[in-house]
C-alpha cells in the first residue's frame, strides 16, 4: 500500500512540474524571427535550457560566432534569454527607456525582493545615488581607513602563528574581511568590529553586526533561488517557510536603532553640518531618507540591503560583488605560475624578479612598505586588475534587463515583452577585432600608449562596450569605484605582508553554472607571514 502511494506521489509532482513548463512554454512569446542556438522545440527546447546549465561558455561563443553584432536566442526553462552582442546593440540597450527594458524588473525577477529584502528596496532606490556620489566622492577621505580595516581584518582572520603555514578556506575568509572593511565605511566604528564579551575570540573574528549581514545575503540568494523553482501562487507559502527577513531587520534594529536614534537627534536639533558629524552610509542614508524611510526599520532593510549588494554573490543568476572578484584574484596569483607574480610585483611596486622564489623574498622584501598608498592609485595596477577581469571574467553575460514593453532594436530586431534581454560579454571580451592578442593576458593592456585617446581607459571601474564587467555607464554598477579601491588595498597588503600558496601547488578549477563562473567556494589556501 505503502509503494502504491509513493509511487502515486511521485507521478502526481511529475505530472505538476511538467504541466507548470508545458504552460509556462505555451505562454512565452514568439521570438522565432530571432536565431537561435540550440534546438527550440516544444521538449527540445528543455534540453537546450538544461545544456545552458553546463554549457554556457560553449552556447554563448557560438552565438556570437554565427551571429556577431545581432541578437541571438537561447531557451530557458521559463522563458527565452535573448543575447545581444556588438557595440551598437550595446549602446541601444544601455540608451533603452527603463519603461520598455528595465534593468530594475530583472533584478525583481532575480532577487524577489517583496519577499527577500523588502519591495521599496527596488522601486525607491535612493541609496544608488548616495552610492554613486557621495560613496565615490568620499573614497579619499576614507582610503585610511579601508586600509586600517583591511590589515586589521586580516590579522584577526587568519590567526597566523608566526611563520608557520595556516590553511584557511579562501571564500569565507574574504567574506569576513570585505564585510569588515565595507562596514568600516557603511557605519564605522565600533559596530564594524565590536566585542562580545561572552566570546571574546569568536566575536573578533565574526563581530555580530557582520555575521547578521553576511549571513542574510547568503539568506536572501538561497530564498530567491528556491521561489524561482515554484509557481507564483506558491511564493507566500514559500517564503513564509523560509525567509529570515523579519528576525533580520529585529536583529539588526538592536544595533542601529540607538545609533539612528542618536544622530536624528543631532540632525534635528543641529541641521545635516552639525559638528562631528559620521562620514558613513548611514548619515548618508538619513540626510537623504523622506517619510516611512527615515524609521530606524526601513533604514535598518536599506542597510542590510546595501550589505547584499558589497557582500554576496549569486552564482545560479550572475551576480558578482568584490568577495567573489577578489577570491578569484587570490586563486589565480598564488597558482604556481610565475607570470601572474611576476606582473604583480612589477605592477604594484615597480620591482621583479626572474623566478618566483627570489621575488617571493628578496624583492618582496625590497618592496615592503614601498608605494602601498600609491600603487592603489597605479594606472598599471588599475590595468592589471581590469584585464584580469577581462581574461578571466567571473560572468559570460551582462547589463541584464527584461521587456516590460514590446522594444524593436535600429536593426529590426523585436523584442516581446516578457523575454530578457543581456549583453554575451564573454565573448566580447576576447574578440580579436576589440583587442589585439585578446587570449593572451596583457596586463598593461589598458595603460599602453595605444589606449591613451580614450578617457580613464586604463581604470578597472571604467566602463565600454567592449569591456563590460560592471555593466556599460549609467546602468553601471554604482558601487565599482569603492569596489576597485577595495580590491587594490587588498591585494597590495597581501603581496607585502604574506607567504601565500596552495597546498598541492594547484589552484581548484572554476565553478560554473549558467553563465556565471567563479572561483571553488571551497578552495583553502595557505597563508604565513612574510619570510625575509
Amino acid at each position: 500500500m505503502l509503494e502504491v502511494i509513493s509511487a502515486f506521489s511521485y507521478a502526481f509532482v511529475t505530472a505538476l512540474v511538467l504541466s507548470i513548463a508545458i504552460s509556462k512554454f505555451m505562454r512565452r512569446p514568439n521570438v522565432d524571427s530571432i536565431p537561435s542556438v540550440g534546438p527550440g522545440g516544444l521538449l527540445t527546447s528543455y534540453w537546450a535550457a538544461v545544456k545552458f546549465i553546463f554549457y554556457a561558455r560553449e552556447m554563448l561563443q557560438e552565438g556570437y560566432t554565427k551571429h556577431k553584432g545581432m541578437a541571438f536566442k537561447i531557451p530557458g526553462l521559463f522563458c527565452w534569454n535573448i543575447f545581444l552582442s556588438g557595440p551598437k546593440l550595446v549602446e541601444e540597450l544601455r540608451r533603452a527607456p527603463e519603461d520598455h527594458i528595465s534593468a530594475r524588473e530583472r533584478i525583481s525577477d532575480i532577487l524577489k525582493p517583496r519577499y527577500t529584502i523588502g519591495h521599496t528596496i527596488i522601486h525607491n532606490p535612493y541609496h544608488i545615488p548616495i552610492i554613486l556620489t557621495q560613496l565615490t566622492r568620499n573614497l579619499p577621505a576614507q582610503f585610511p581607513d579601508i586600509l586600517d580595516e583591511i590589515q586589521a581584518s586580516f590579522d584577526d582572520h587568519l590567526q597566523l602563528n608566526g611563520y608557520e603555514w595556516t590553511s584557511v578556506p579562501a571564500f569565507e575568509t574574504i567574506v569576513q574581511v570585505v564585510c569588515r572593511t565595507s562596514n568600516r565605511v557603511f557605519v564605522g566604528l565600533p559596530l564594524c568590529n565590536c566585542i562580545n564579551l561572552s566570546s571574546p575570540k569568536l566575536i573578533s573574528i565574526r563581530p555580530d553586526w557582520n555575521d547578521l549581514t553576511s549571513g542574510f545575503a547568503l539568506s536572501v540568494v538561497k530564498v530567491a533561488i528556491t521561489i524561482d523553482f515554484f509557481p507564483n501562487f506558491m511564493a507566500p507559502l514559500v517564503n513564509r517557510l523560509l525567509s529570515n527577513l523579519p528576525k533580520s531587520v529585529q536583529r539588526g534594529m538592536k544595533h542601529l536603532r540607538p545609533i539612528i536614534e542618536e544622530r536624528q537627534k543631532c540632525l534635528d536639533e543641529y541641521g545635516s553640518g552639525w559638528e562631528d558629524k559620521p562620514n558613513d552610509m548611514l548619515s548618508w542614508l538619513m540626510d537623504e531618507a523622506q517619510g516611512e524611510e527615515r524609521s530606524a526599520e526601513s533604514l535598518t532593510k536599506r542597510m542590510l540591503s546595501i550589505n547584499l549588494g558589497a557582500i554576496h554573490v549569486c552564482r545560479r543568476y550572475h551576480l558578482s560583488s568584490s568577495v567573489i572578484l577578489f577570491t578569484d584574484l587570490l586563486l589565480l596569483l598564488f597558482t604556481g605560475d610565475d607570470i601572474y607574480w611576476f606582473y604583480t610585483c612589477i605592477v604594484l611596486f615597480g620591482c621583479s624578479s626572474s623566478v618566483h622564489q627570489s621575488t617571493t623574498r628578496r624583492s618582496r622584501s625590497h618592496c615592503r612598505g614601498r608605494r602601498l598608498v600609491k600603487s592603489c592609485i597605479s594606472e598599471d595596477a588599475d590595468s592589471f586588475l581590469k584585464e584580469t577581469l577581462r581574461f578571466d571574467g567571473l560572468t559570460f553575460i551582462s547589463m541584464l534587463r527584461k521587456a516590460v514593453k514590446d522594444f524593436t532594436f535600429s536593426d529590426g530586431t523585436f523584442v516581446p515583452a516578457g523575454c530578457t534581454v543581456s549583453v554575451a560579454s564573454m565573448p566580447i571580451h576576447r574578440d580579436s577585432d576589440i583587442y589585439k592578442n585578446a587570449d593572451i593576458f596583457d596586463p598593461f593592456r589598458f595603460s599602453n600608449e595605444e589606449q591613451e585617446g580614450e578617457q580613464a581607459w586604463h581604470q578597472m571601474a571604467s566602463t565600454h562596450p567592449g569591456y563590460l564587467p560592471f555593466g556599460h555607464r549609467r546602468s553601471a554598477c554604482p558601487g565599482r569605484f569603492f569596489t576597485a579601491i577595495e580590491l587594490k588595498t587588498m591585494l597590495a597588503h597581501v603581496v607585502v605582508t604574506y607567504d601565500v600558496k596552495f597546498r598541492d601547488g594547484q589552484r581548484p578549477a572554476n565553478v560554473t553554472f549558467g553563465p556565471a563562473n567563479s572561483p571553488d567556494m571551497k578552495a583553502k589556501i595557505l597563508f604565513r607571514k612574510r619570510v625575509v
